[in-house]
């Protein structure tokens, strides 16, 4: 009887896990030190155009907005260095861009919530 009540509380909870979110999402900043404010000086990256080049340089520096690390919607928490990141302000000064891909050869990856460690390895 015991199984019954264990097995009835595990599929929904394995079901919501793969029906989870997939909108990844990116805070976009006027510069570098309000990136780096929320996250950290290497999870920012700057902003690429339409055509995939970066903004202008001015006098050797970068003139463009920032990006901070990819998370999905709702759970700004990143994995870096095998530390967990979460910002605790958003200097963003509009609304977060939007994707569902993630980028390939970043060093840091999204966290999903609800399963802790194990929560990207259910597919869906």
């Amino acid at each position: 009887m015991r199984t019954k009540k264990i097995s009835l509380v595990v599929v929904p909870i394995l079901l919501s896990a793969c029906s989870g979110q997939k909108t990844l999402q990116q805070d976009v900043y006027n510069n570098q030190y309000d990136c780096a404010m929320d996250w950290q000086t290497d999870l920012c990256e700057t902003e690429d155009d339409e055509n995939g080049s970066s903004s202008s340089s001015h006098g050797g520096y970068y003139v463009g907005r920032y990006l901070g690390p990819q998370y999905y919607q709702g759970n700004r928490k990143v994995k870096y260095l095998g530390r967990v990141f979460e910002p605790t302000s958003n200097r963003s000064v509009t609304q977060p861009r939007v994707s569902v891909r993630a980028y390939n050869g970043k060093t840091y990856s999204p966290i999903r919530g609800g399963f802790g460690r194990s929560g990207g390895s259910f597919g869906g």
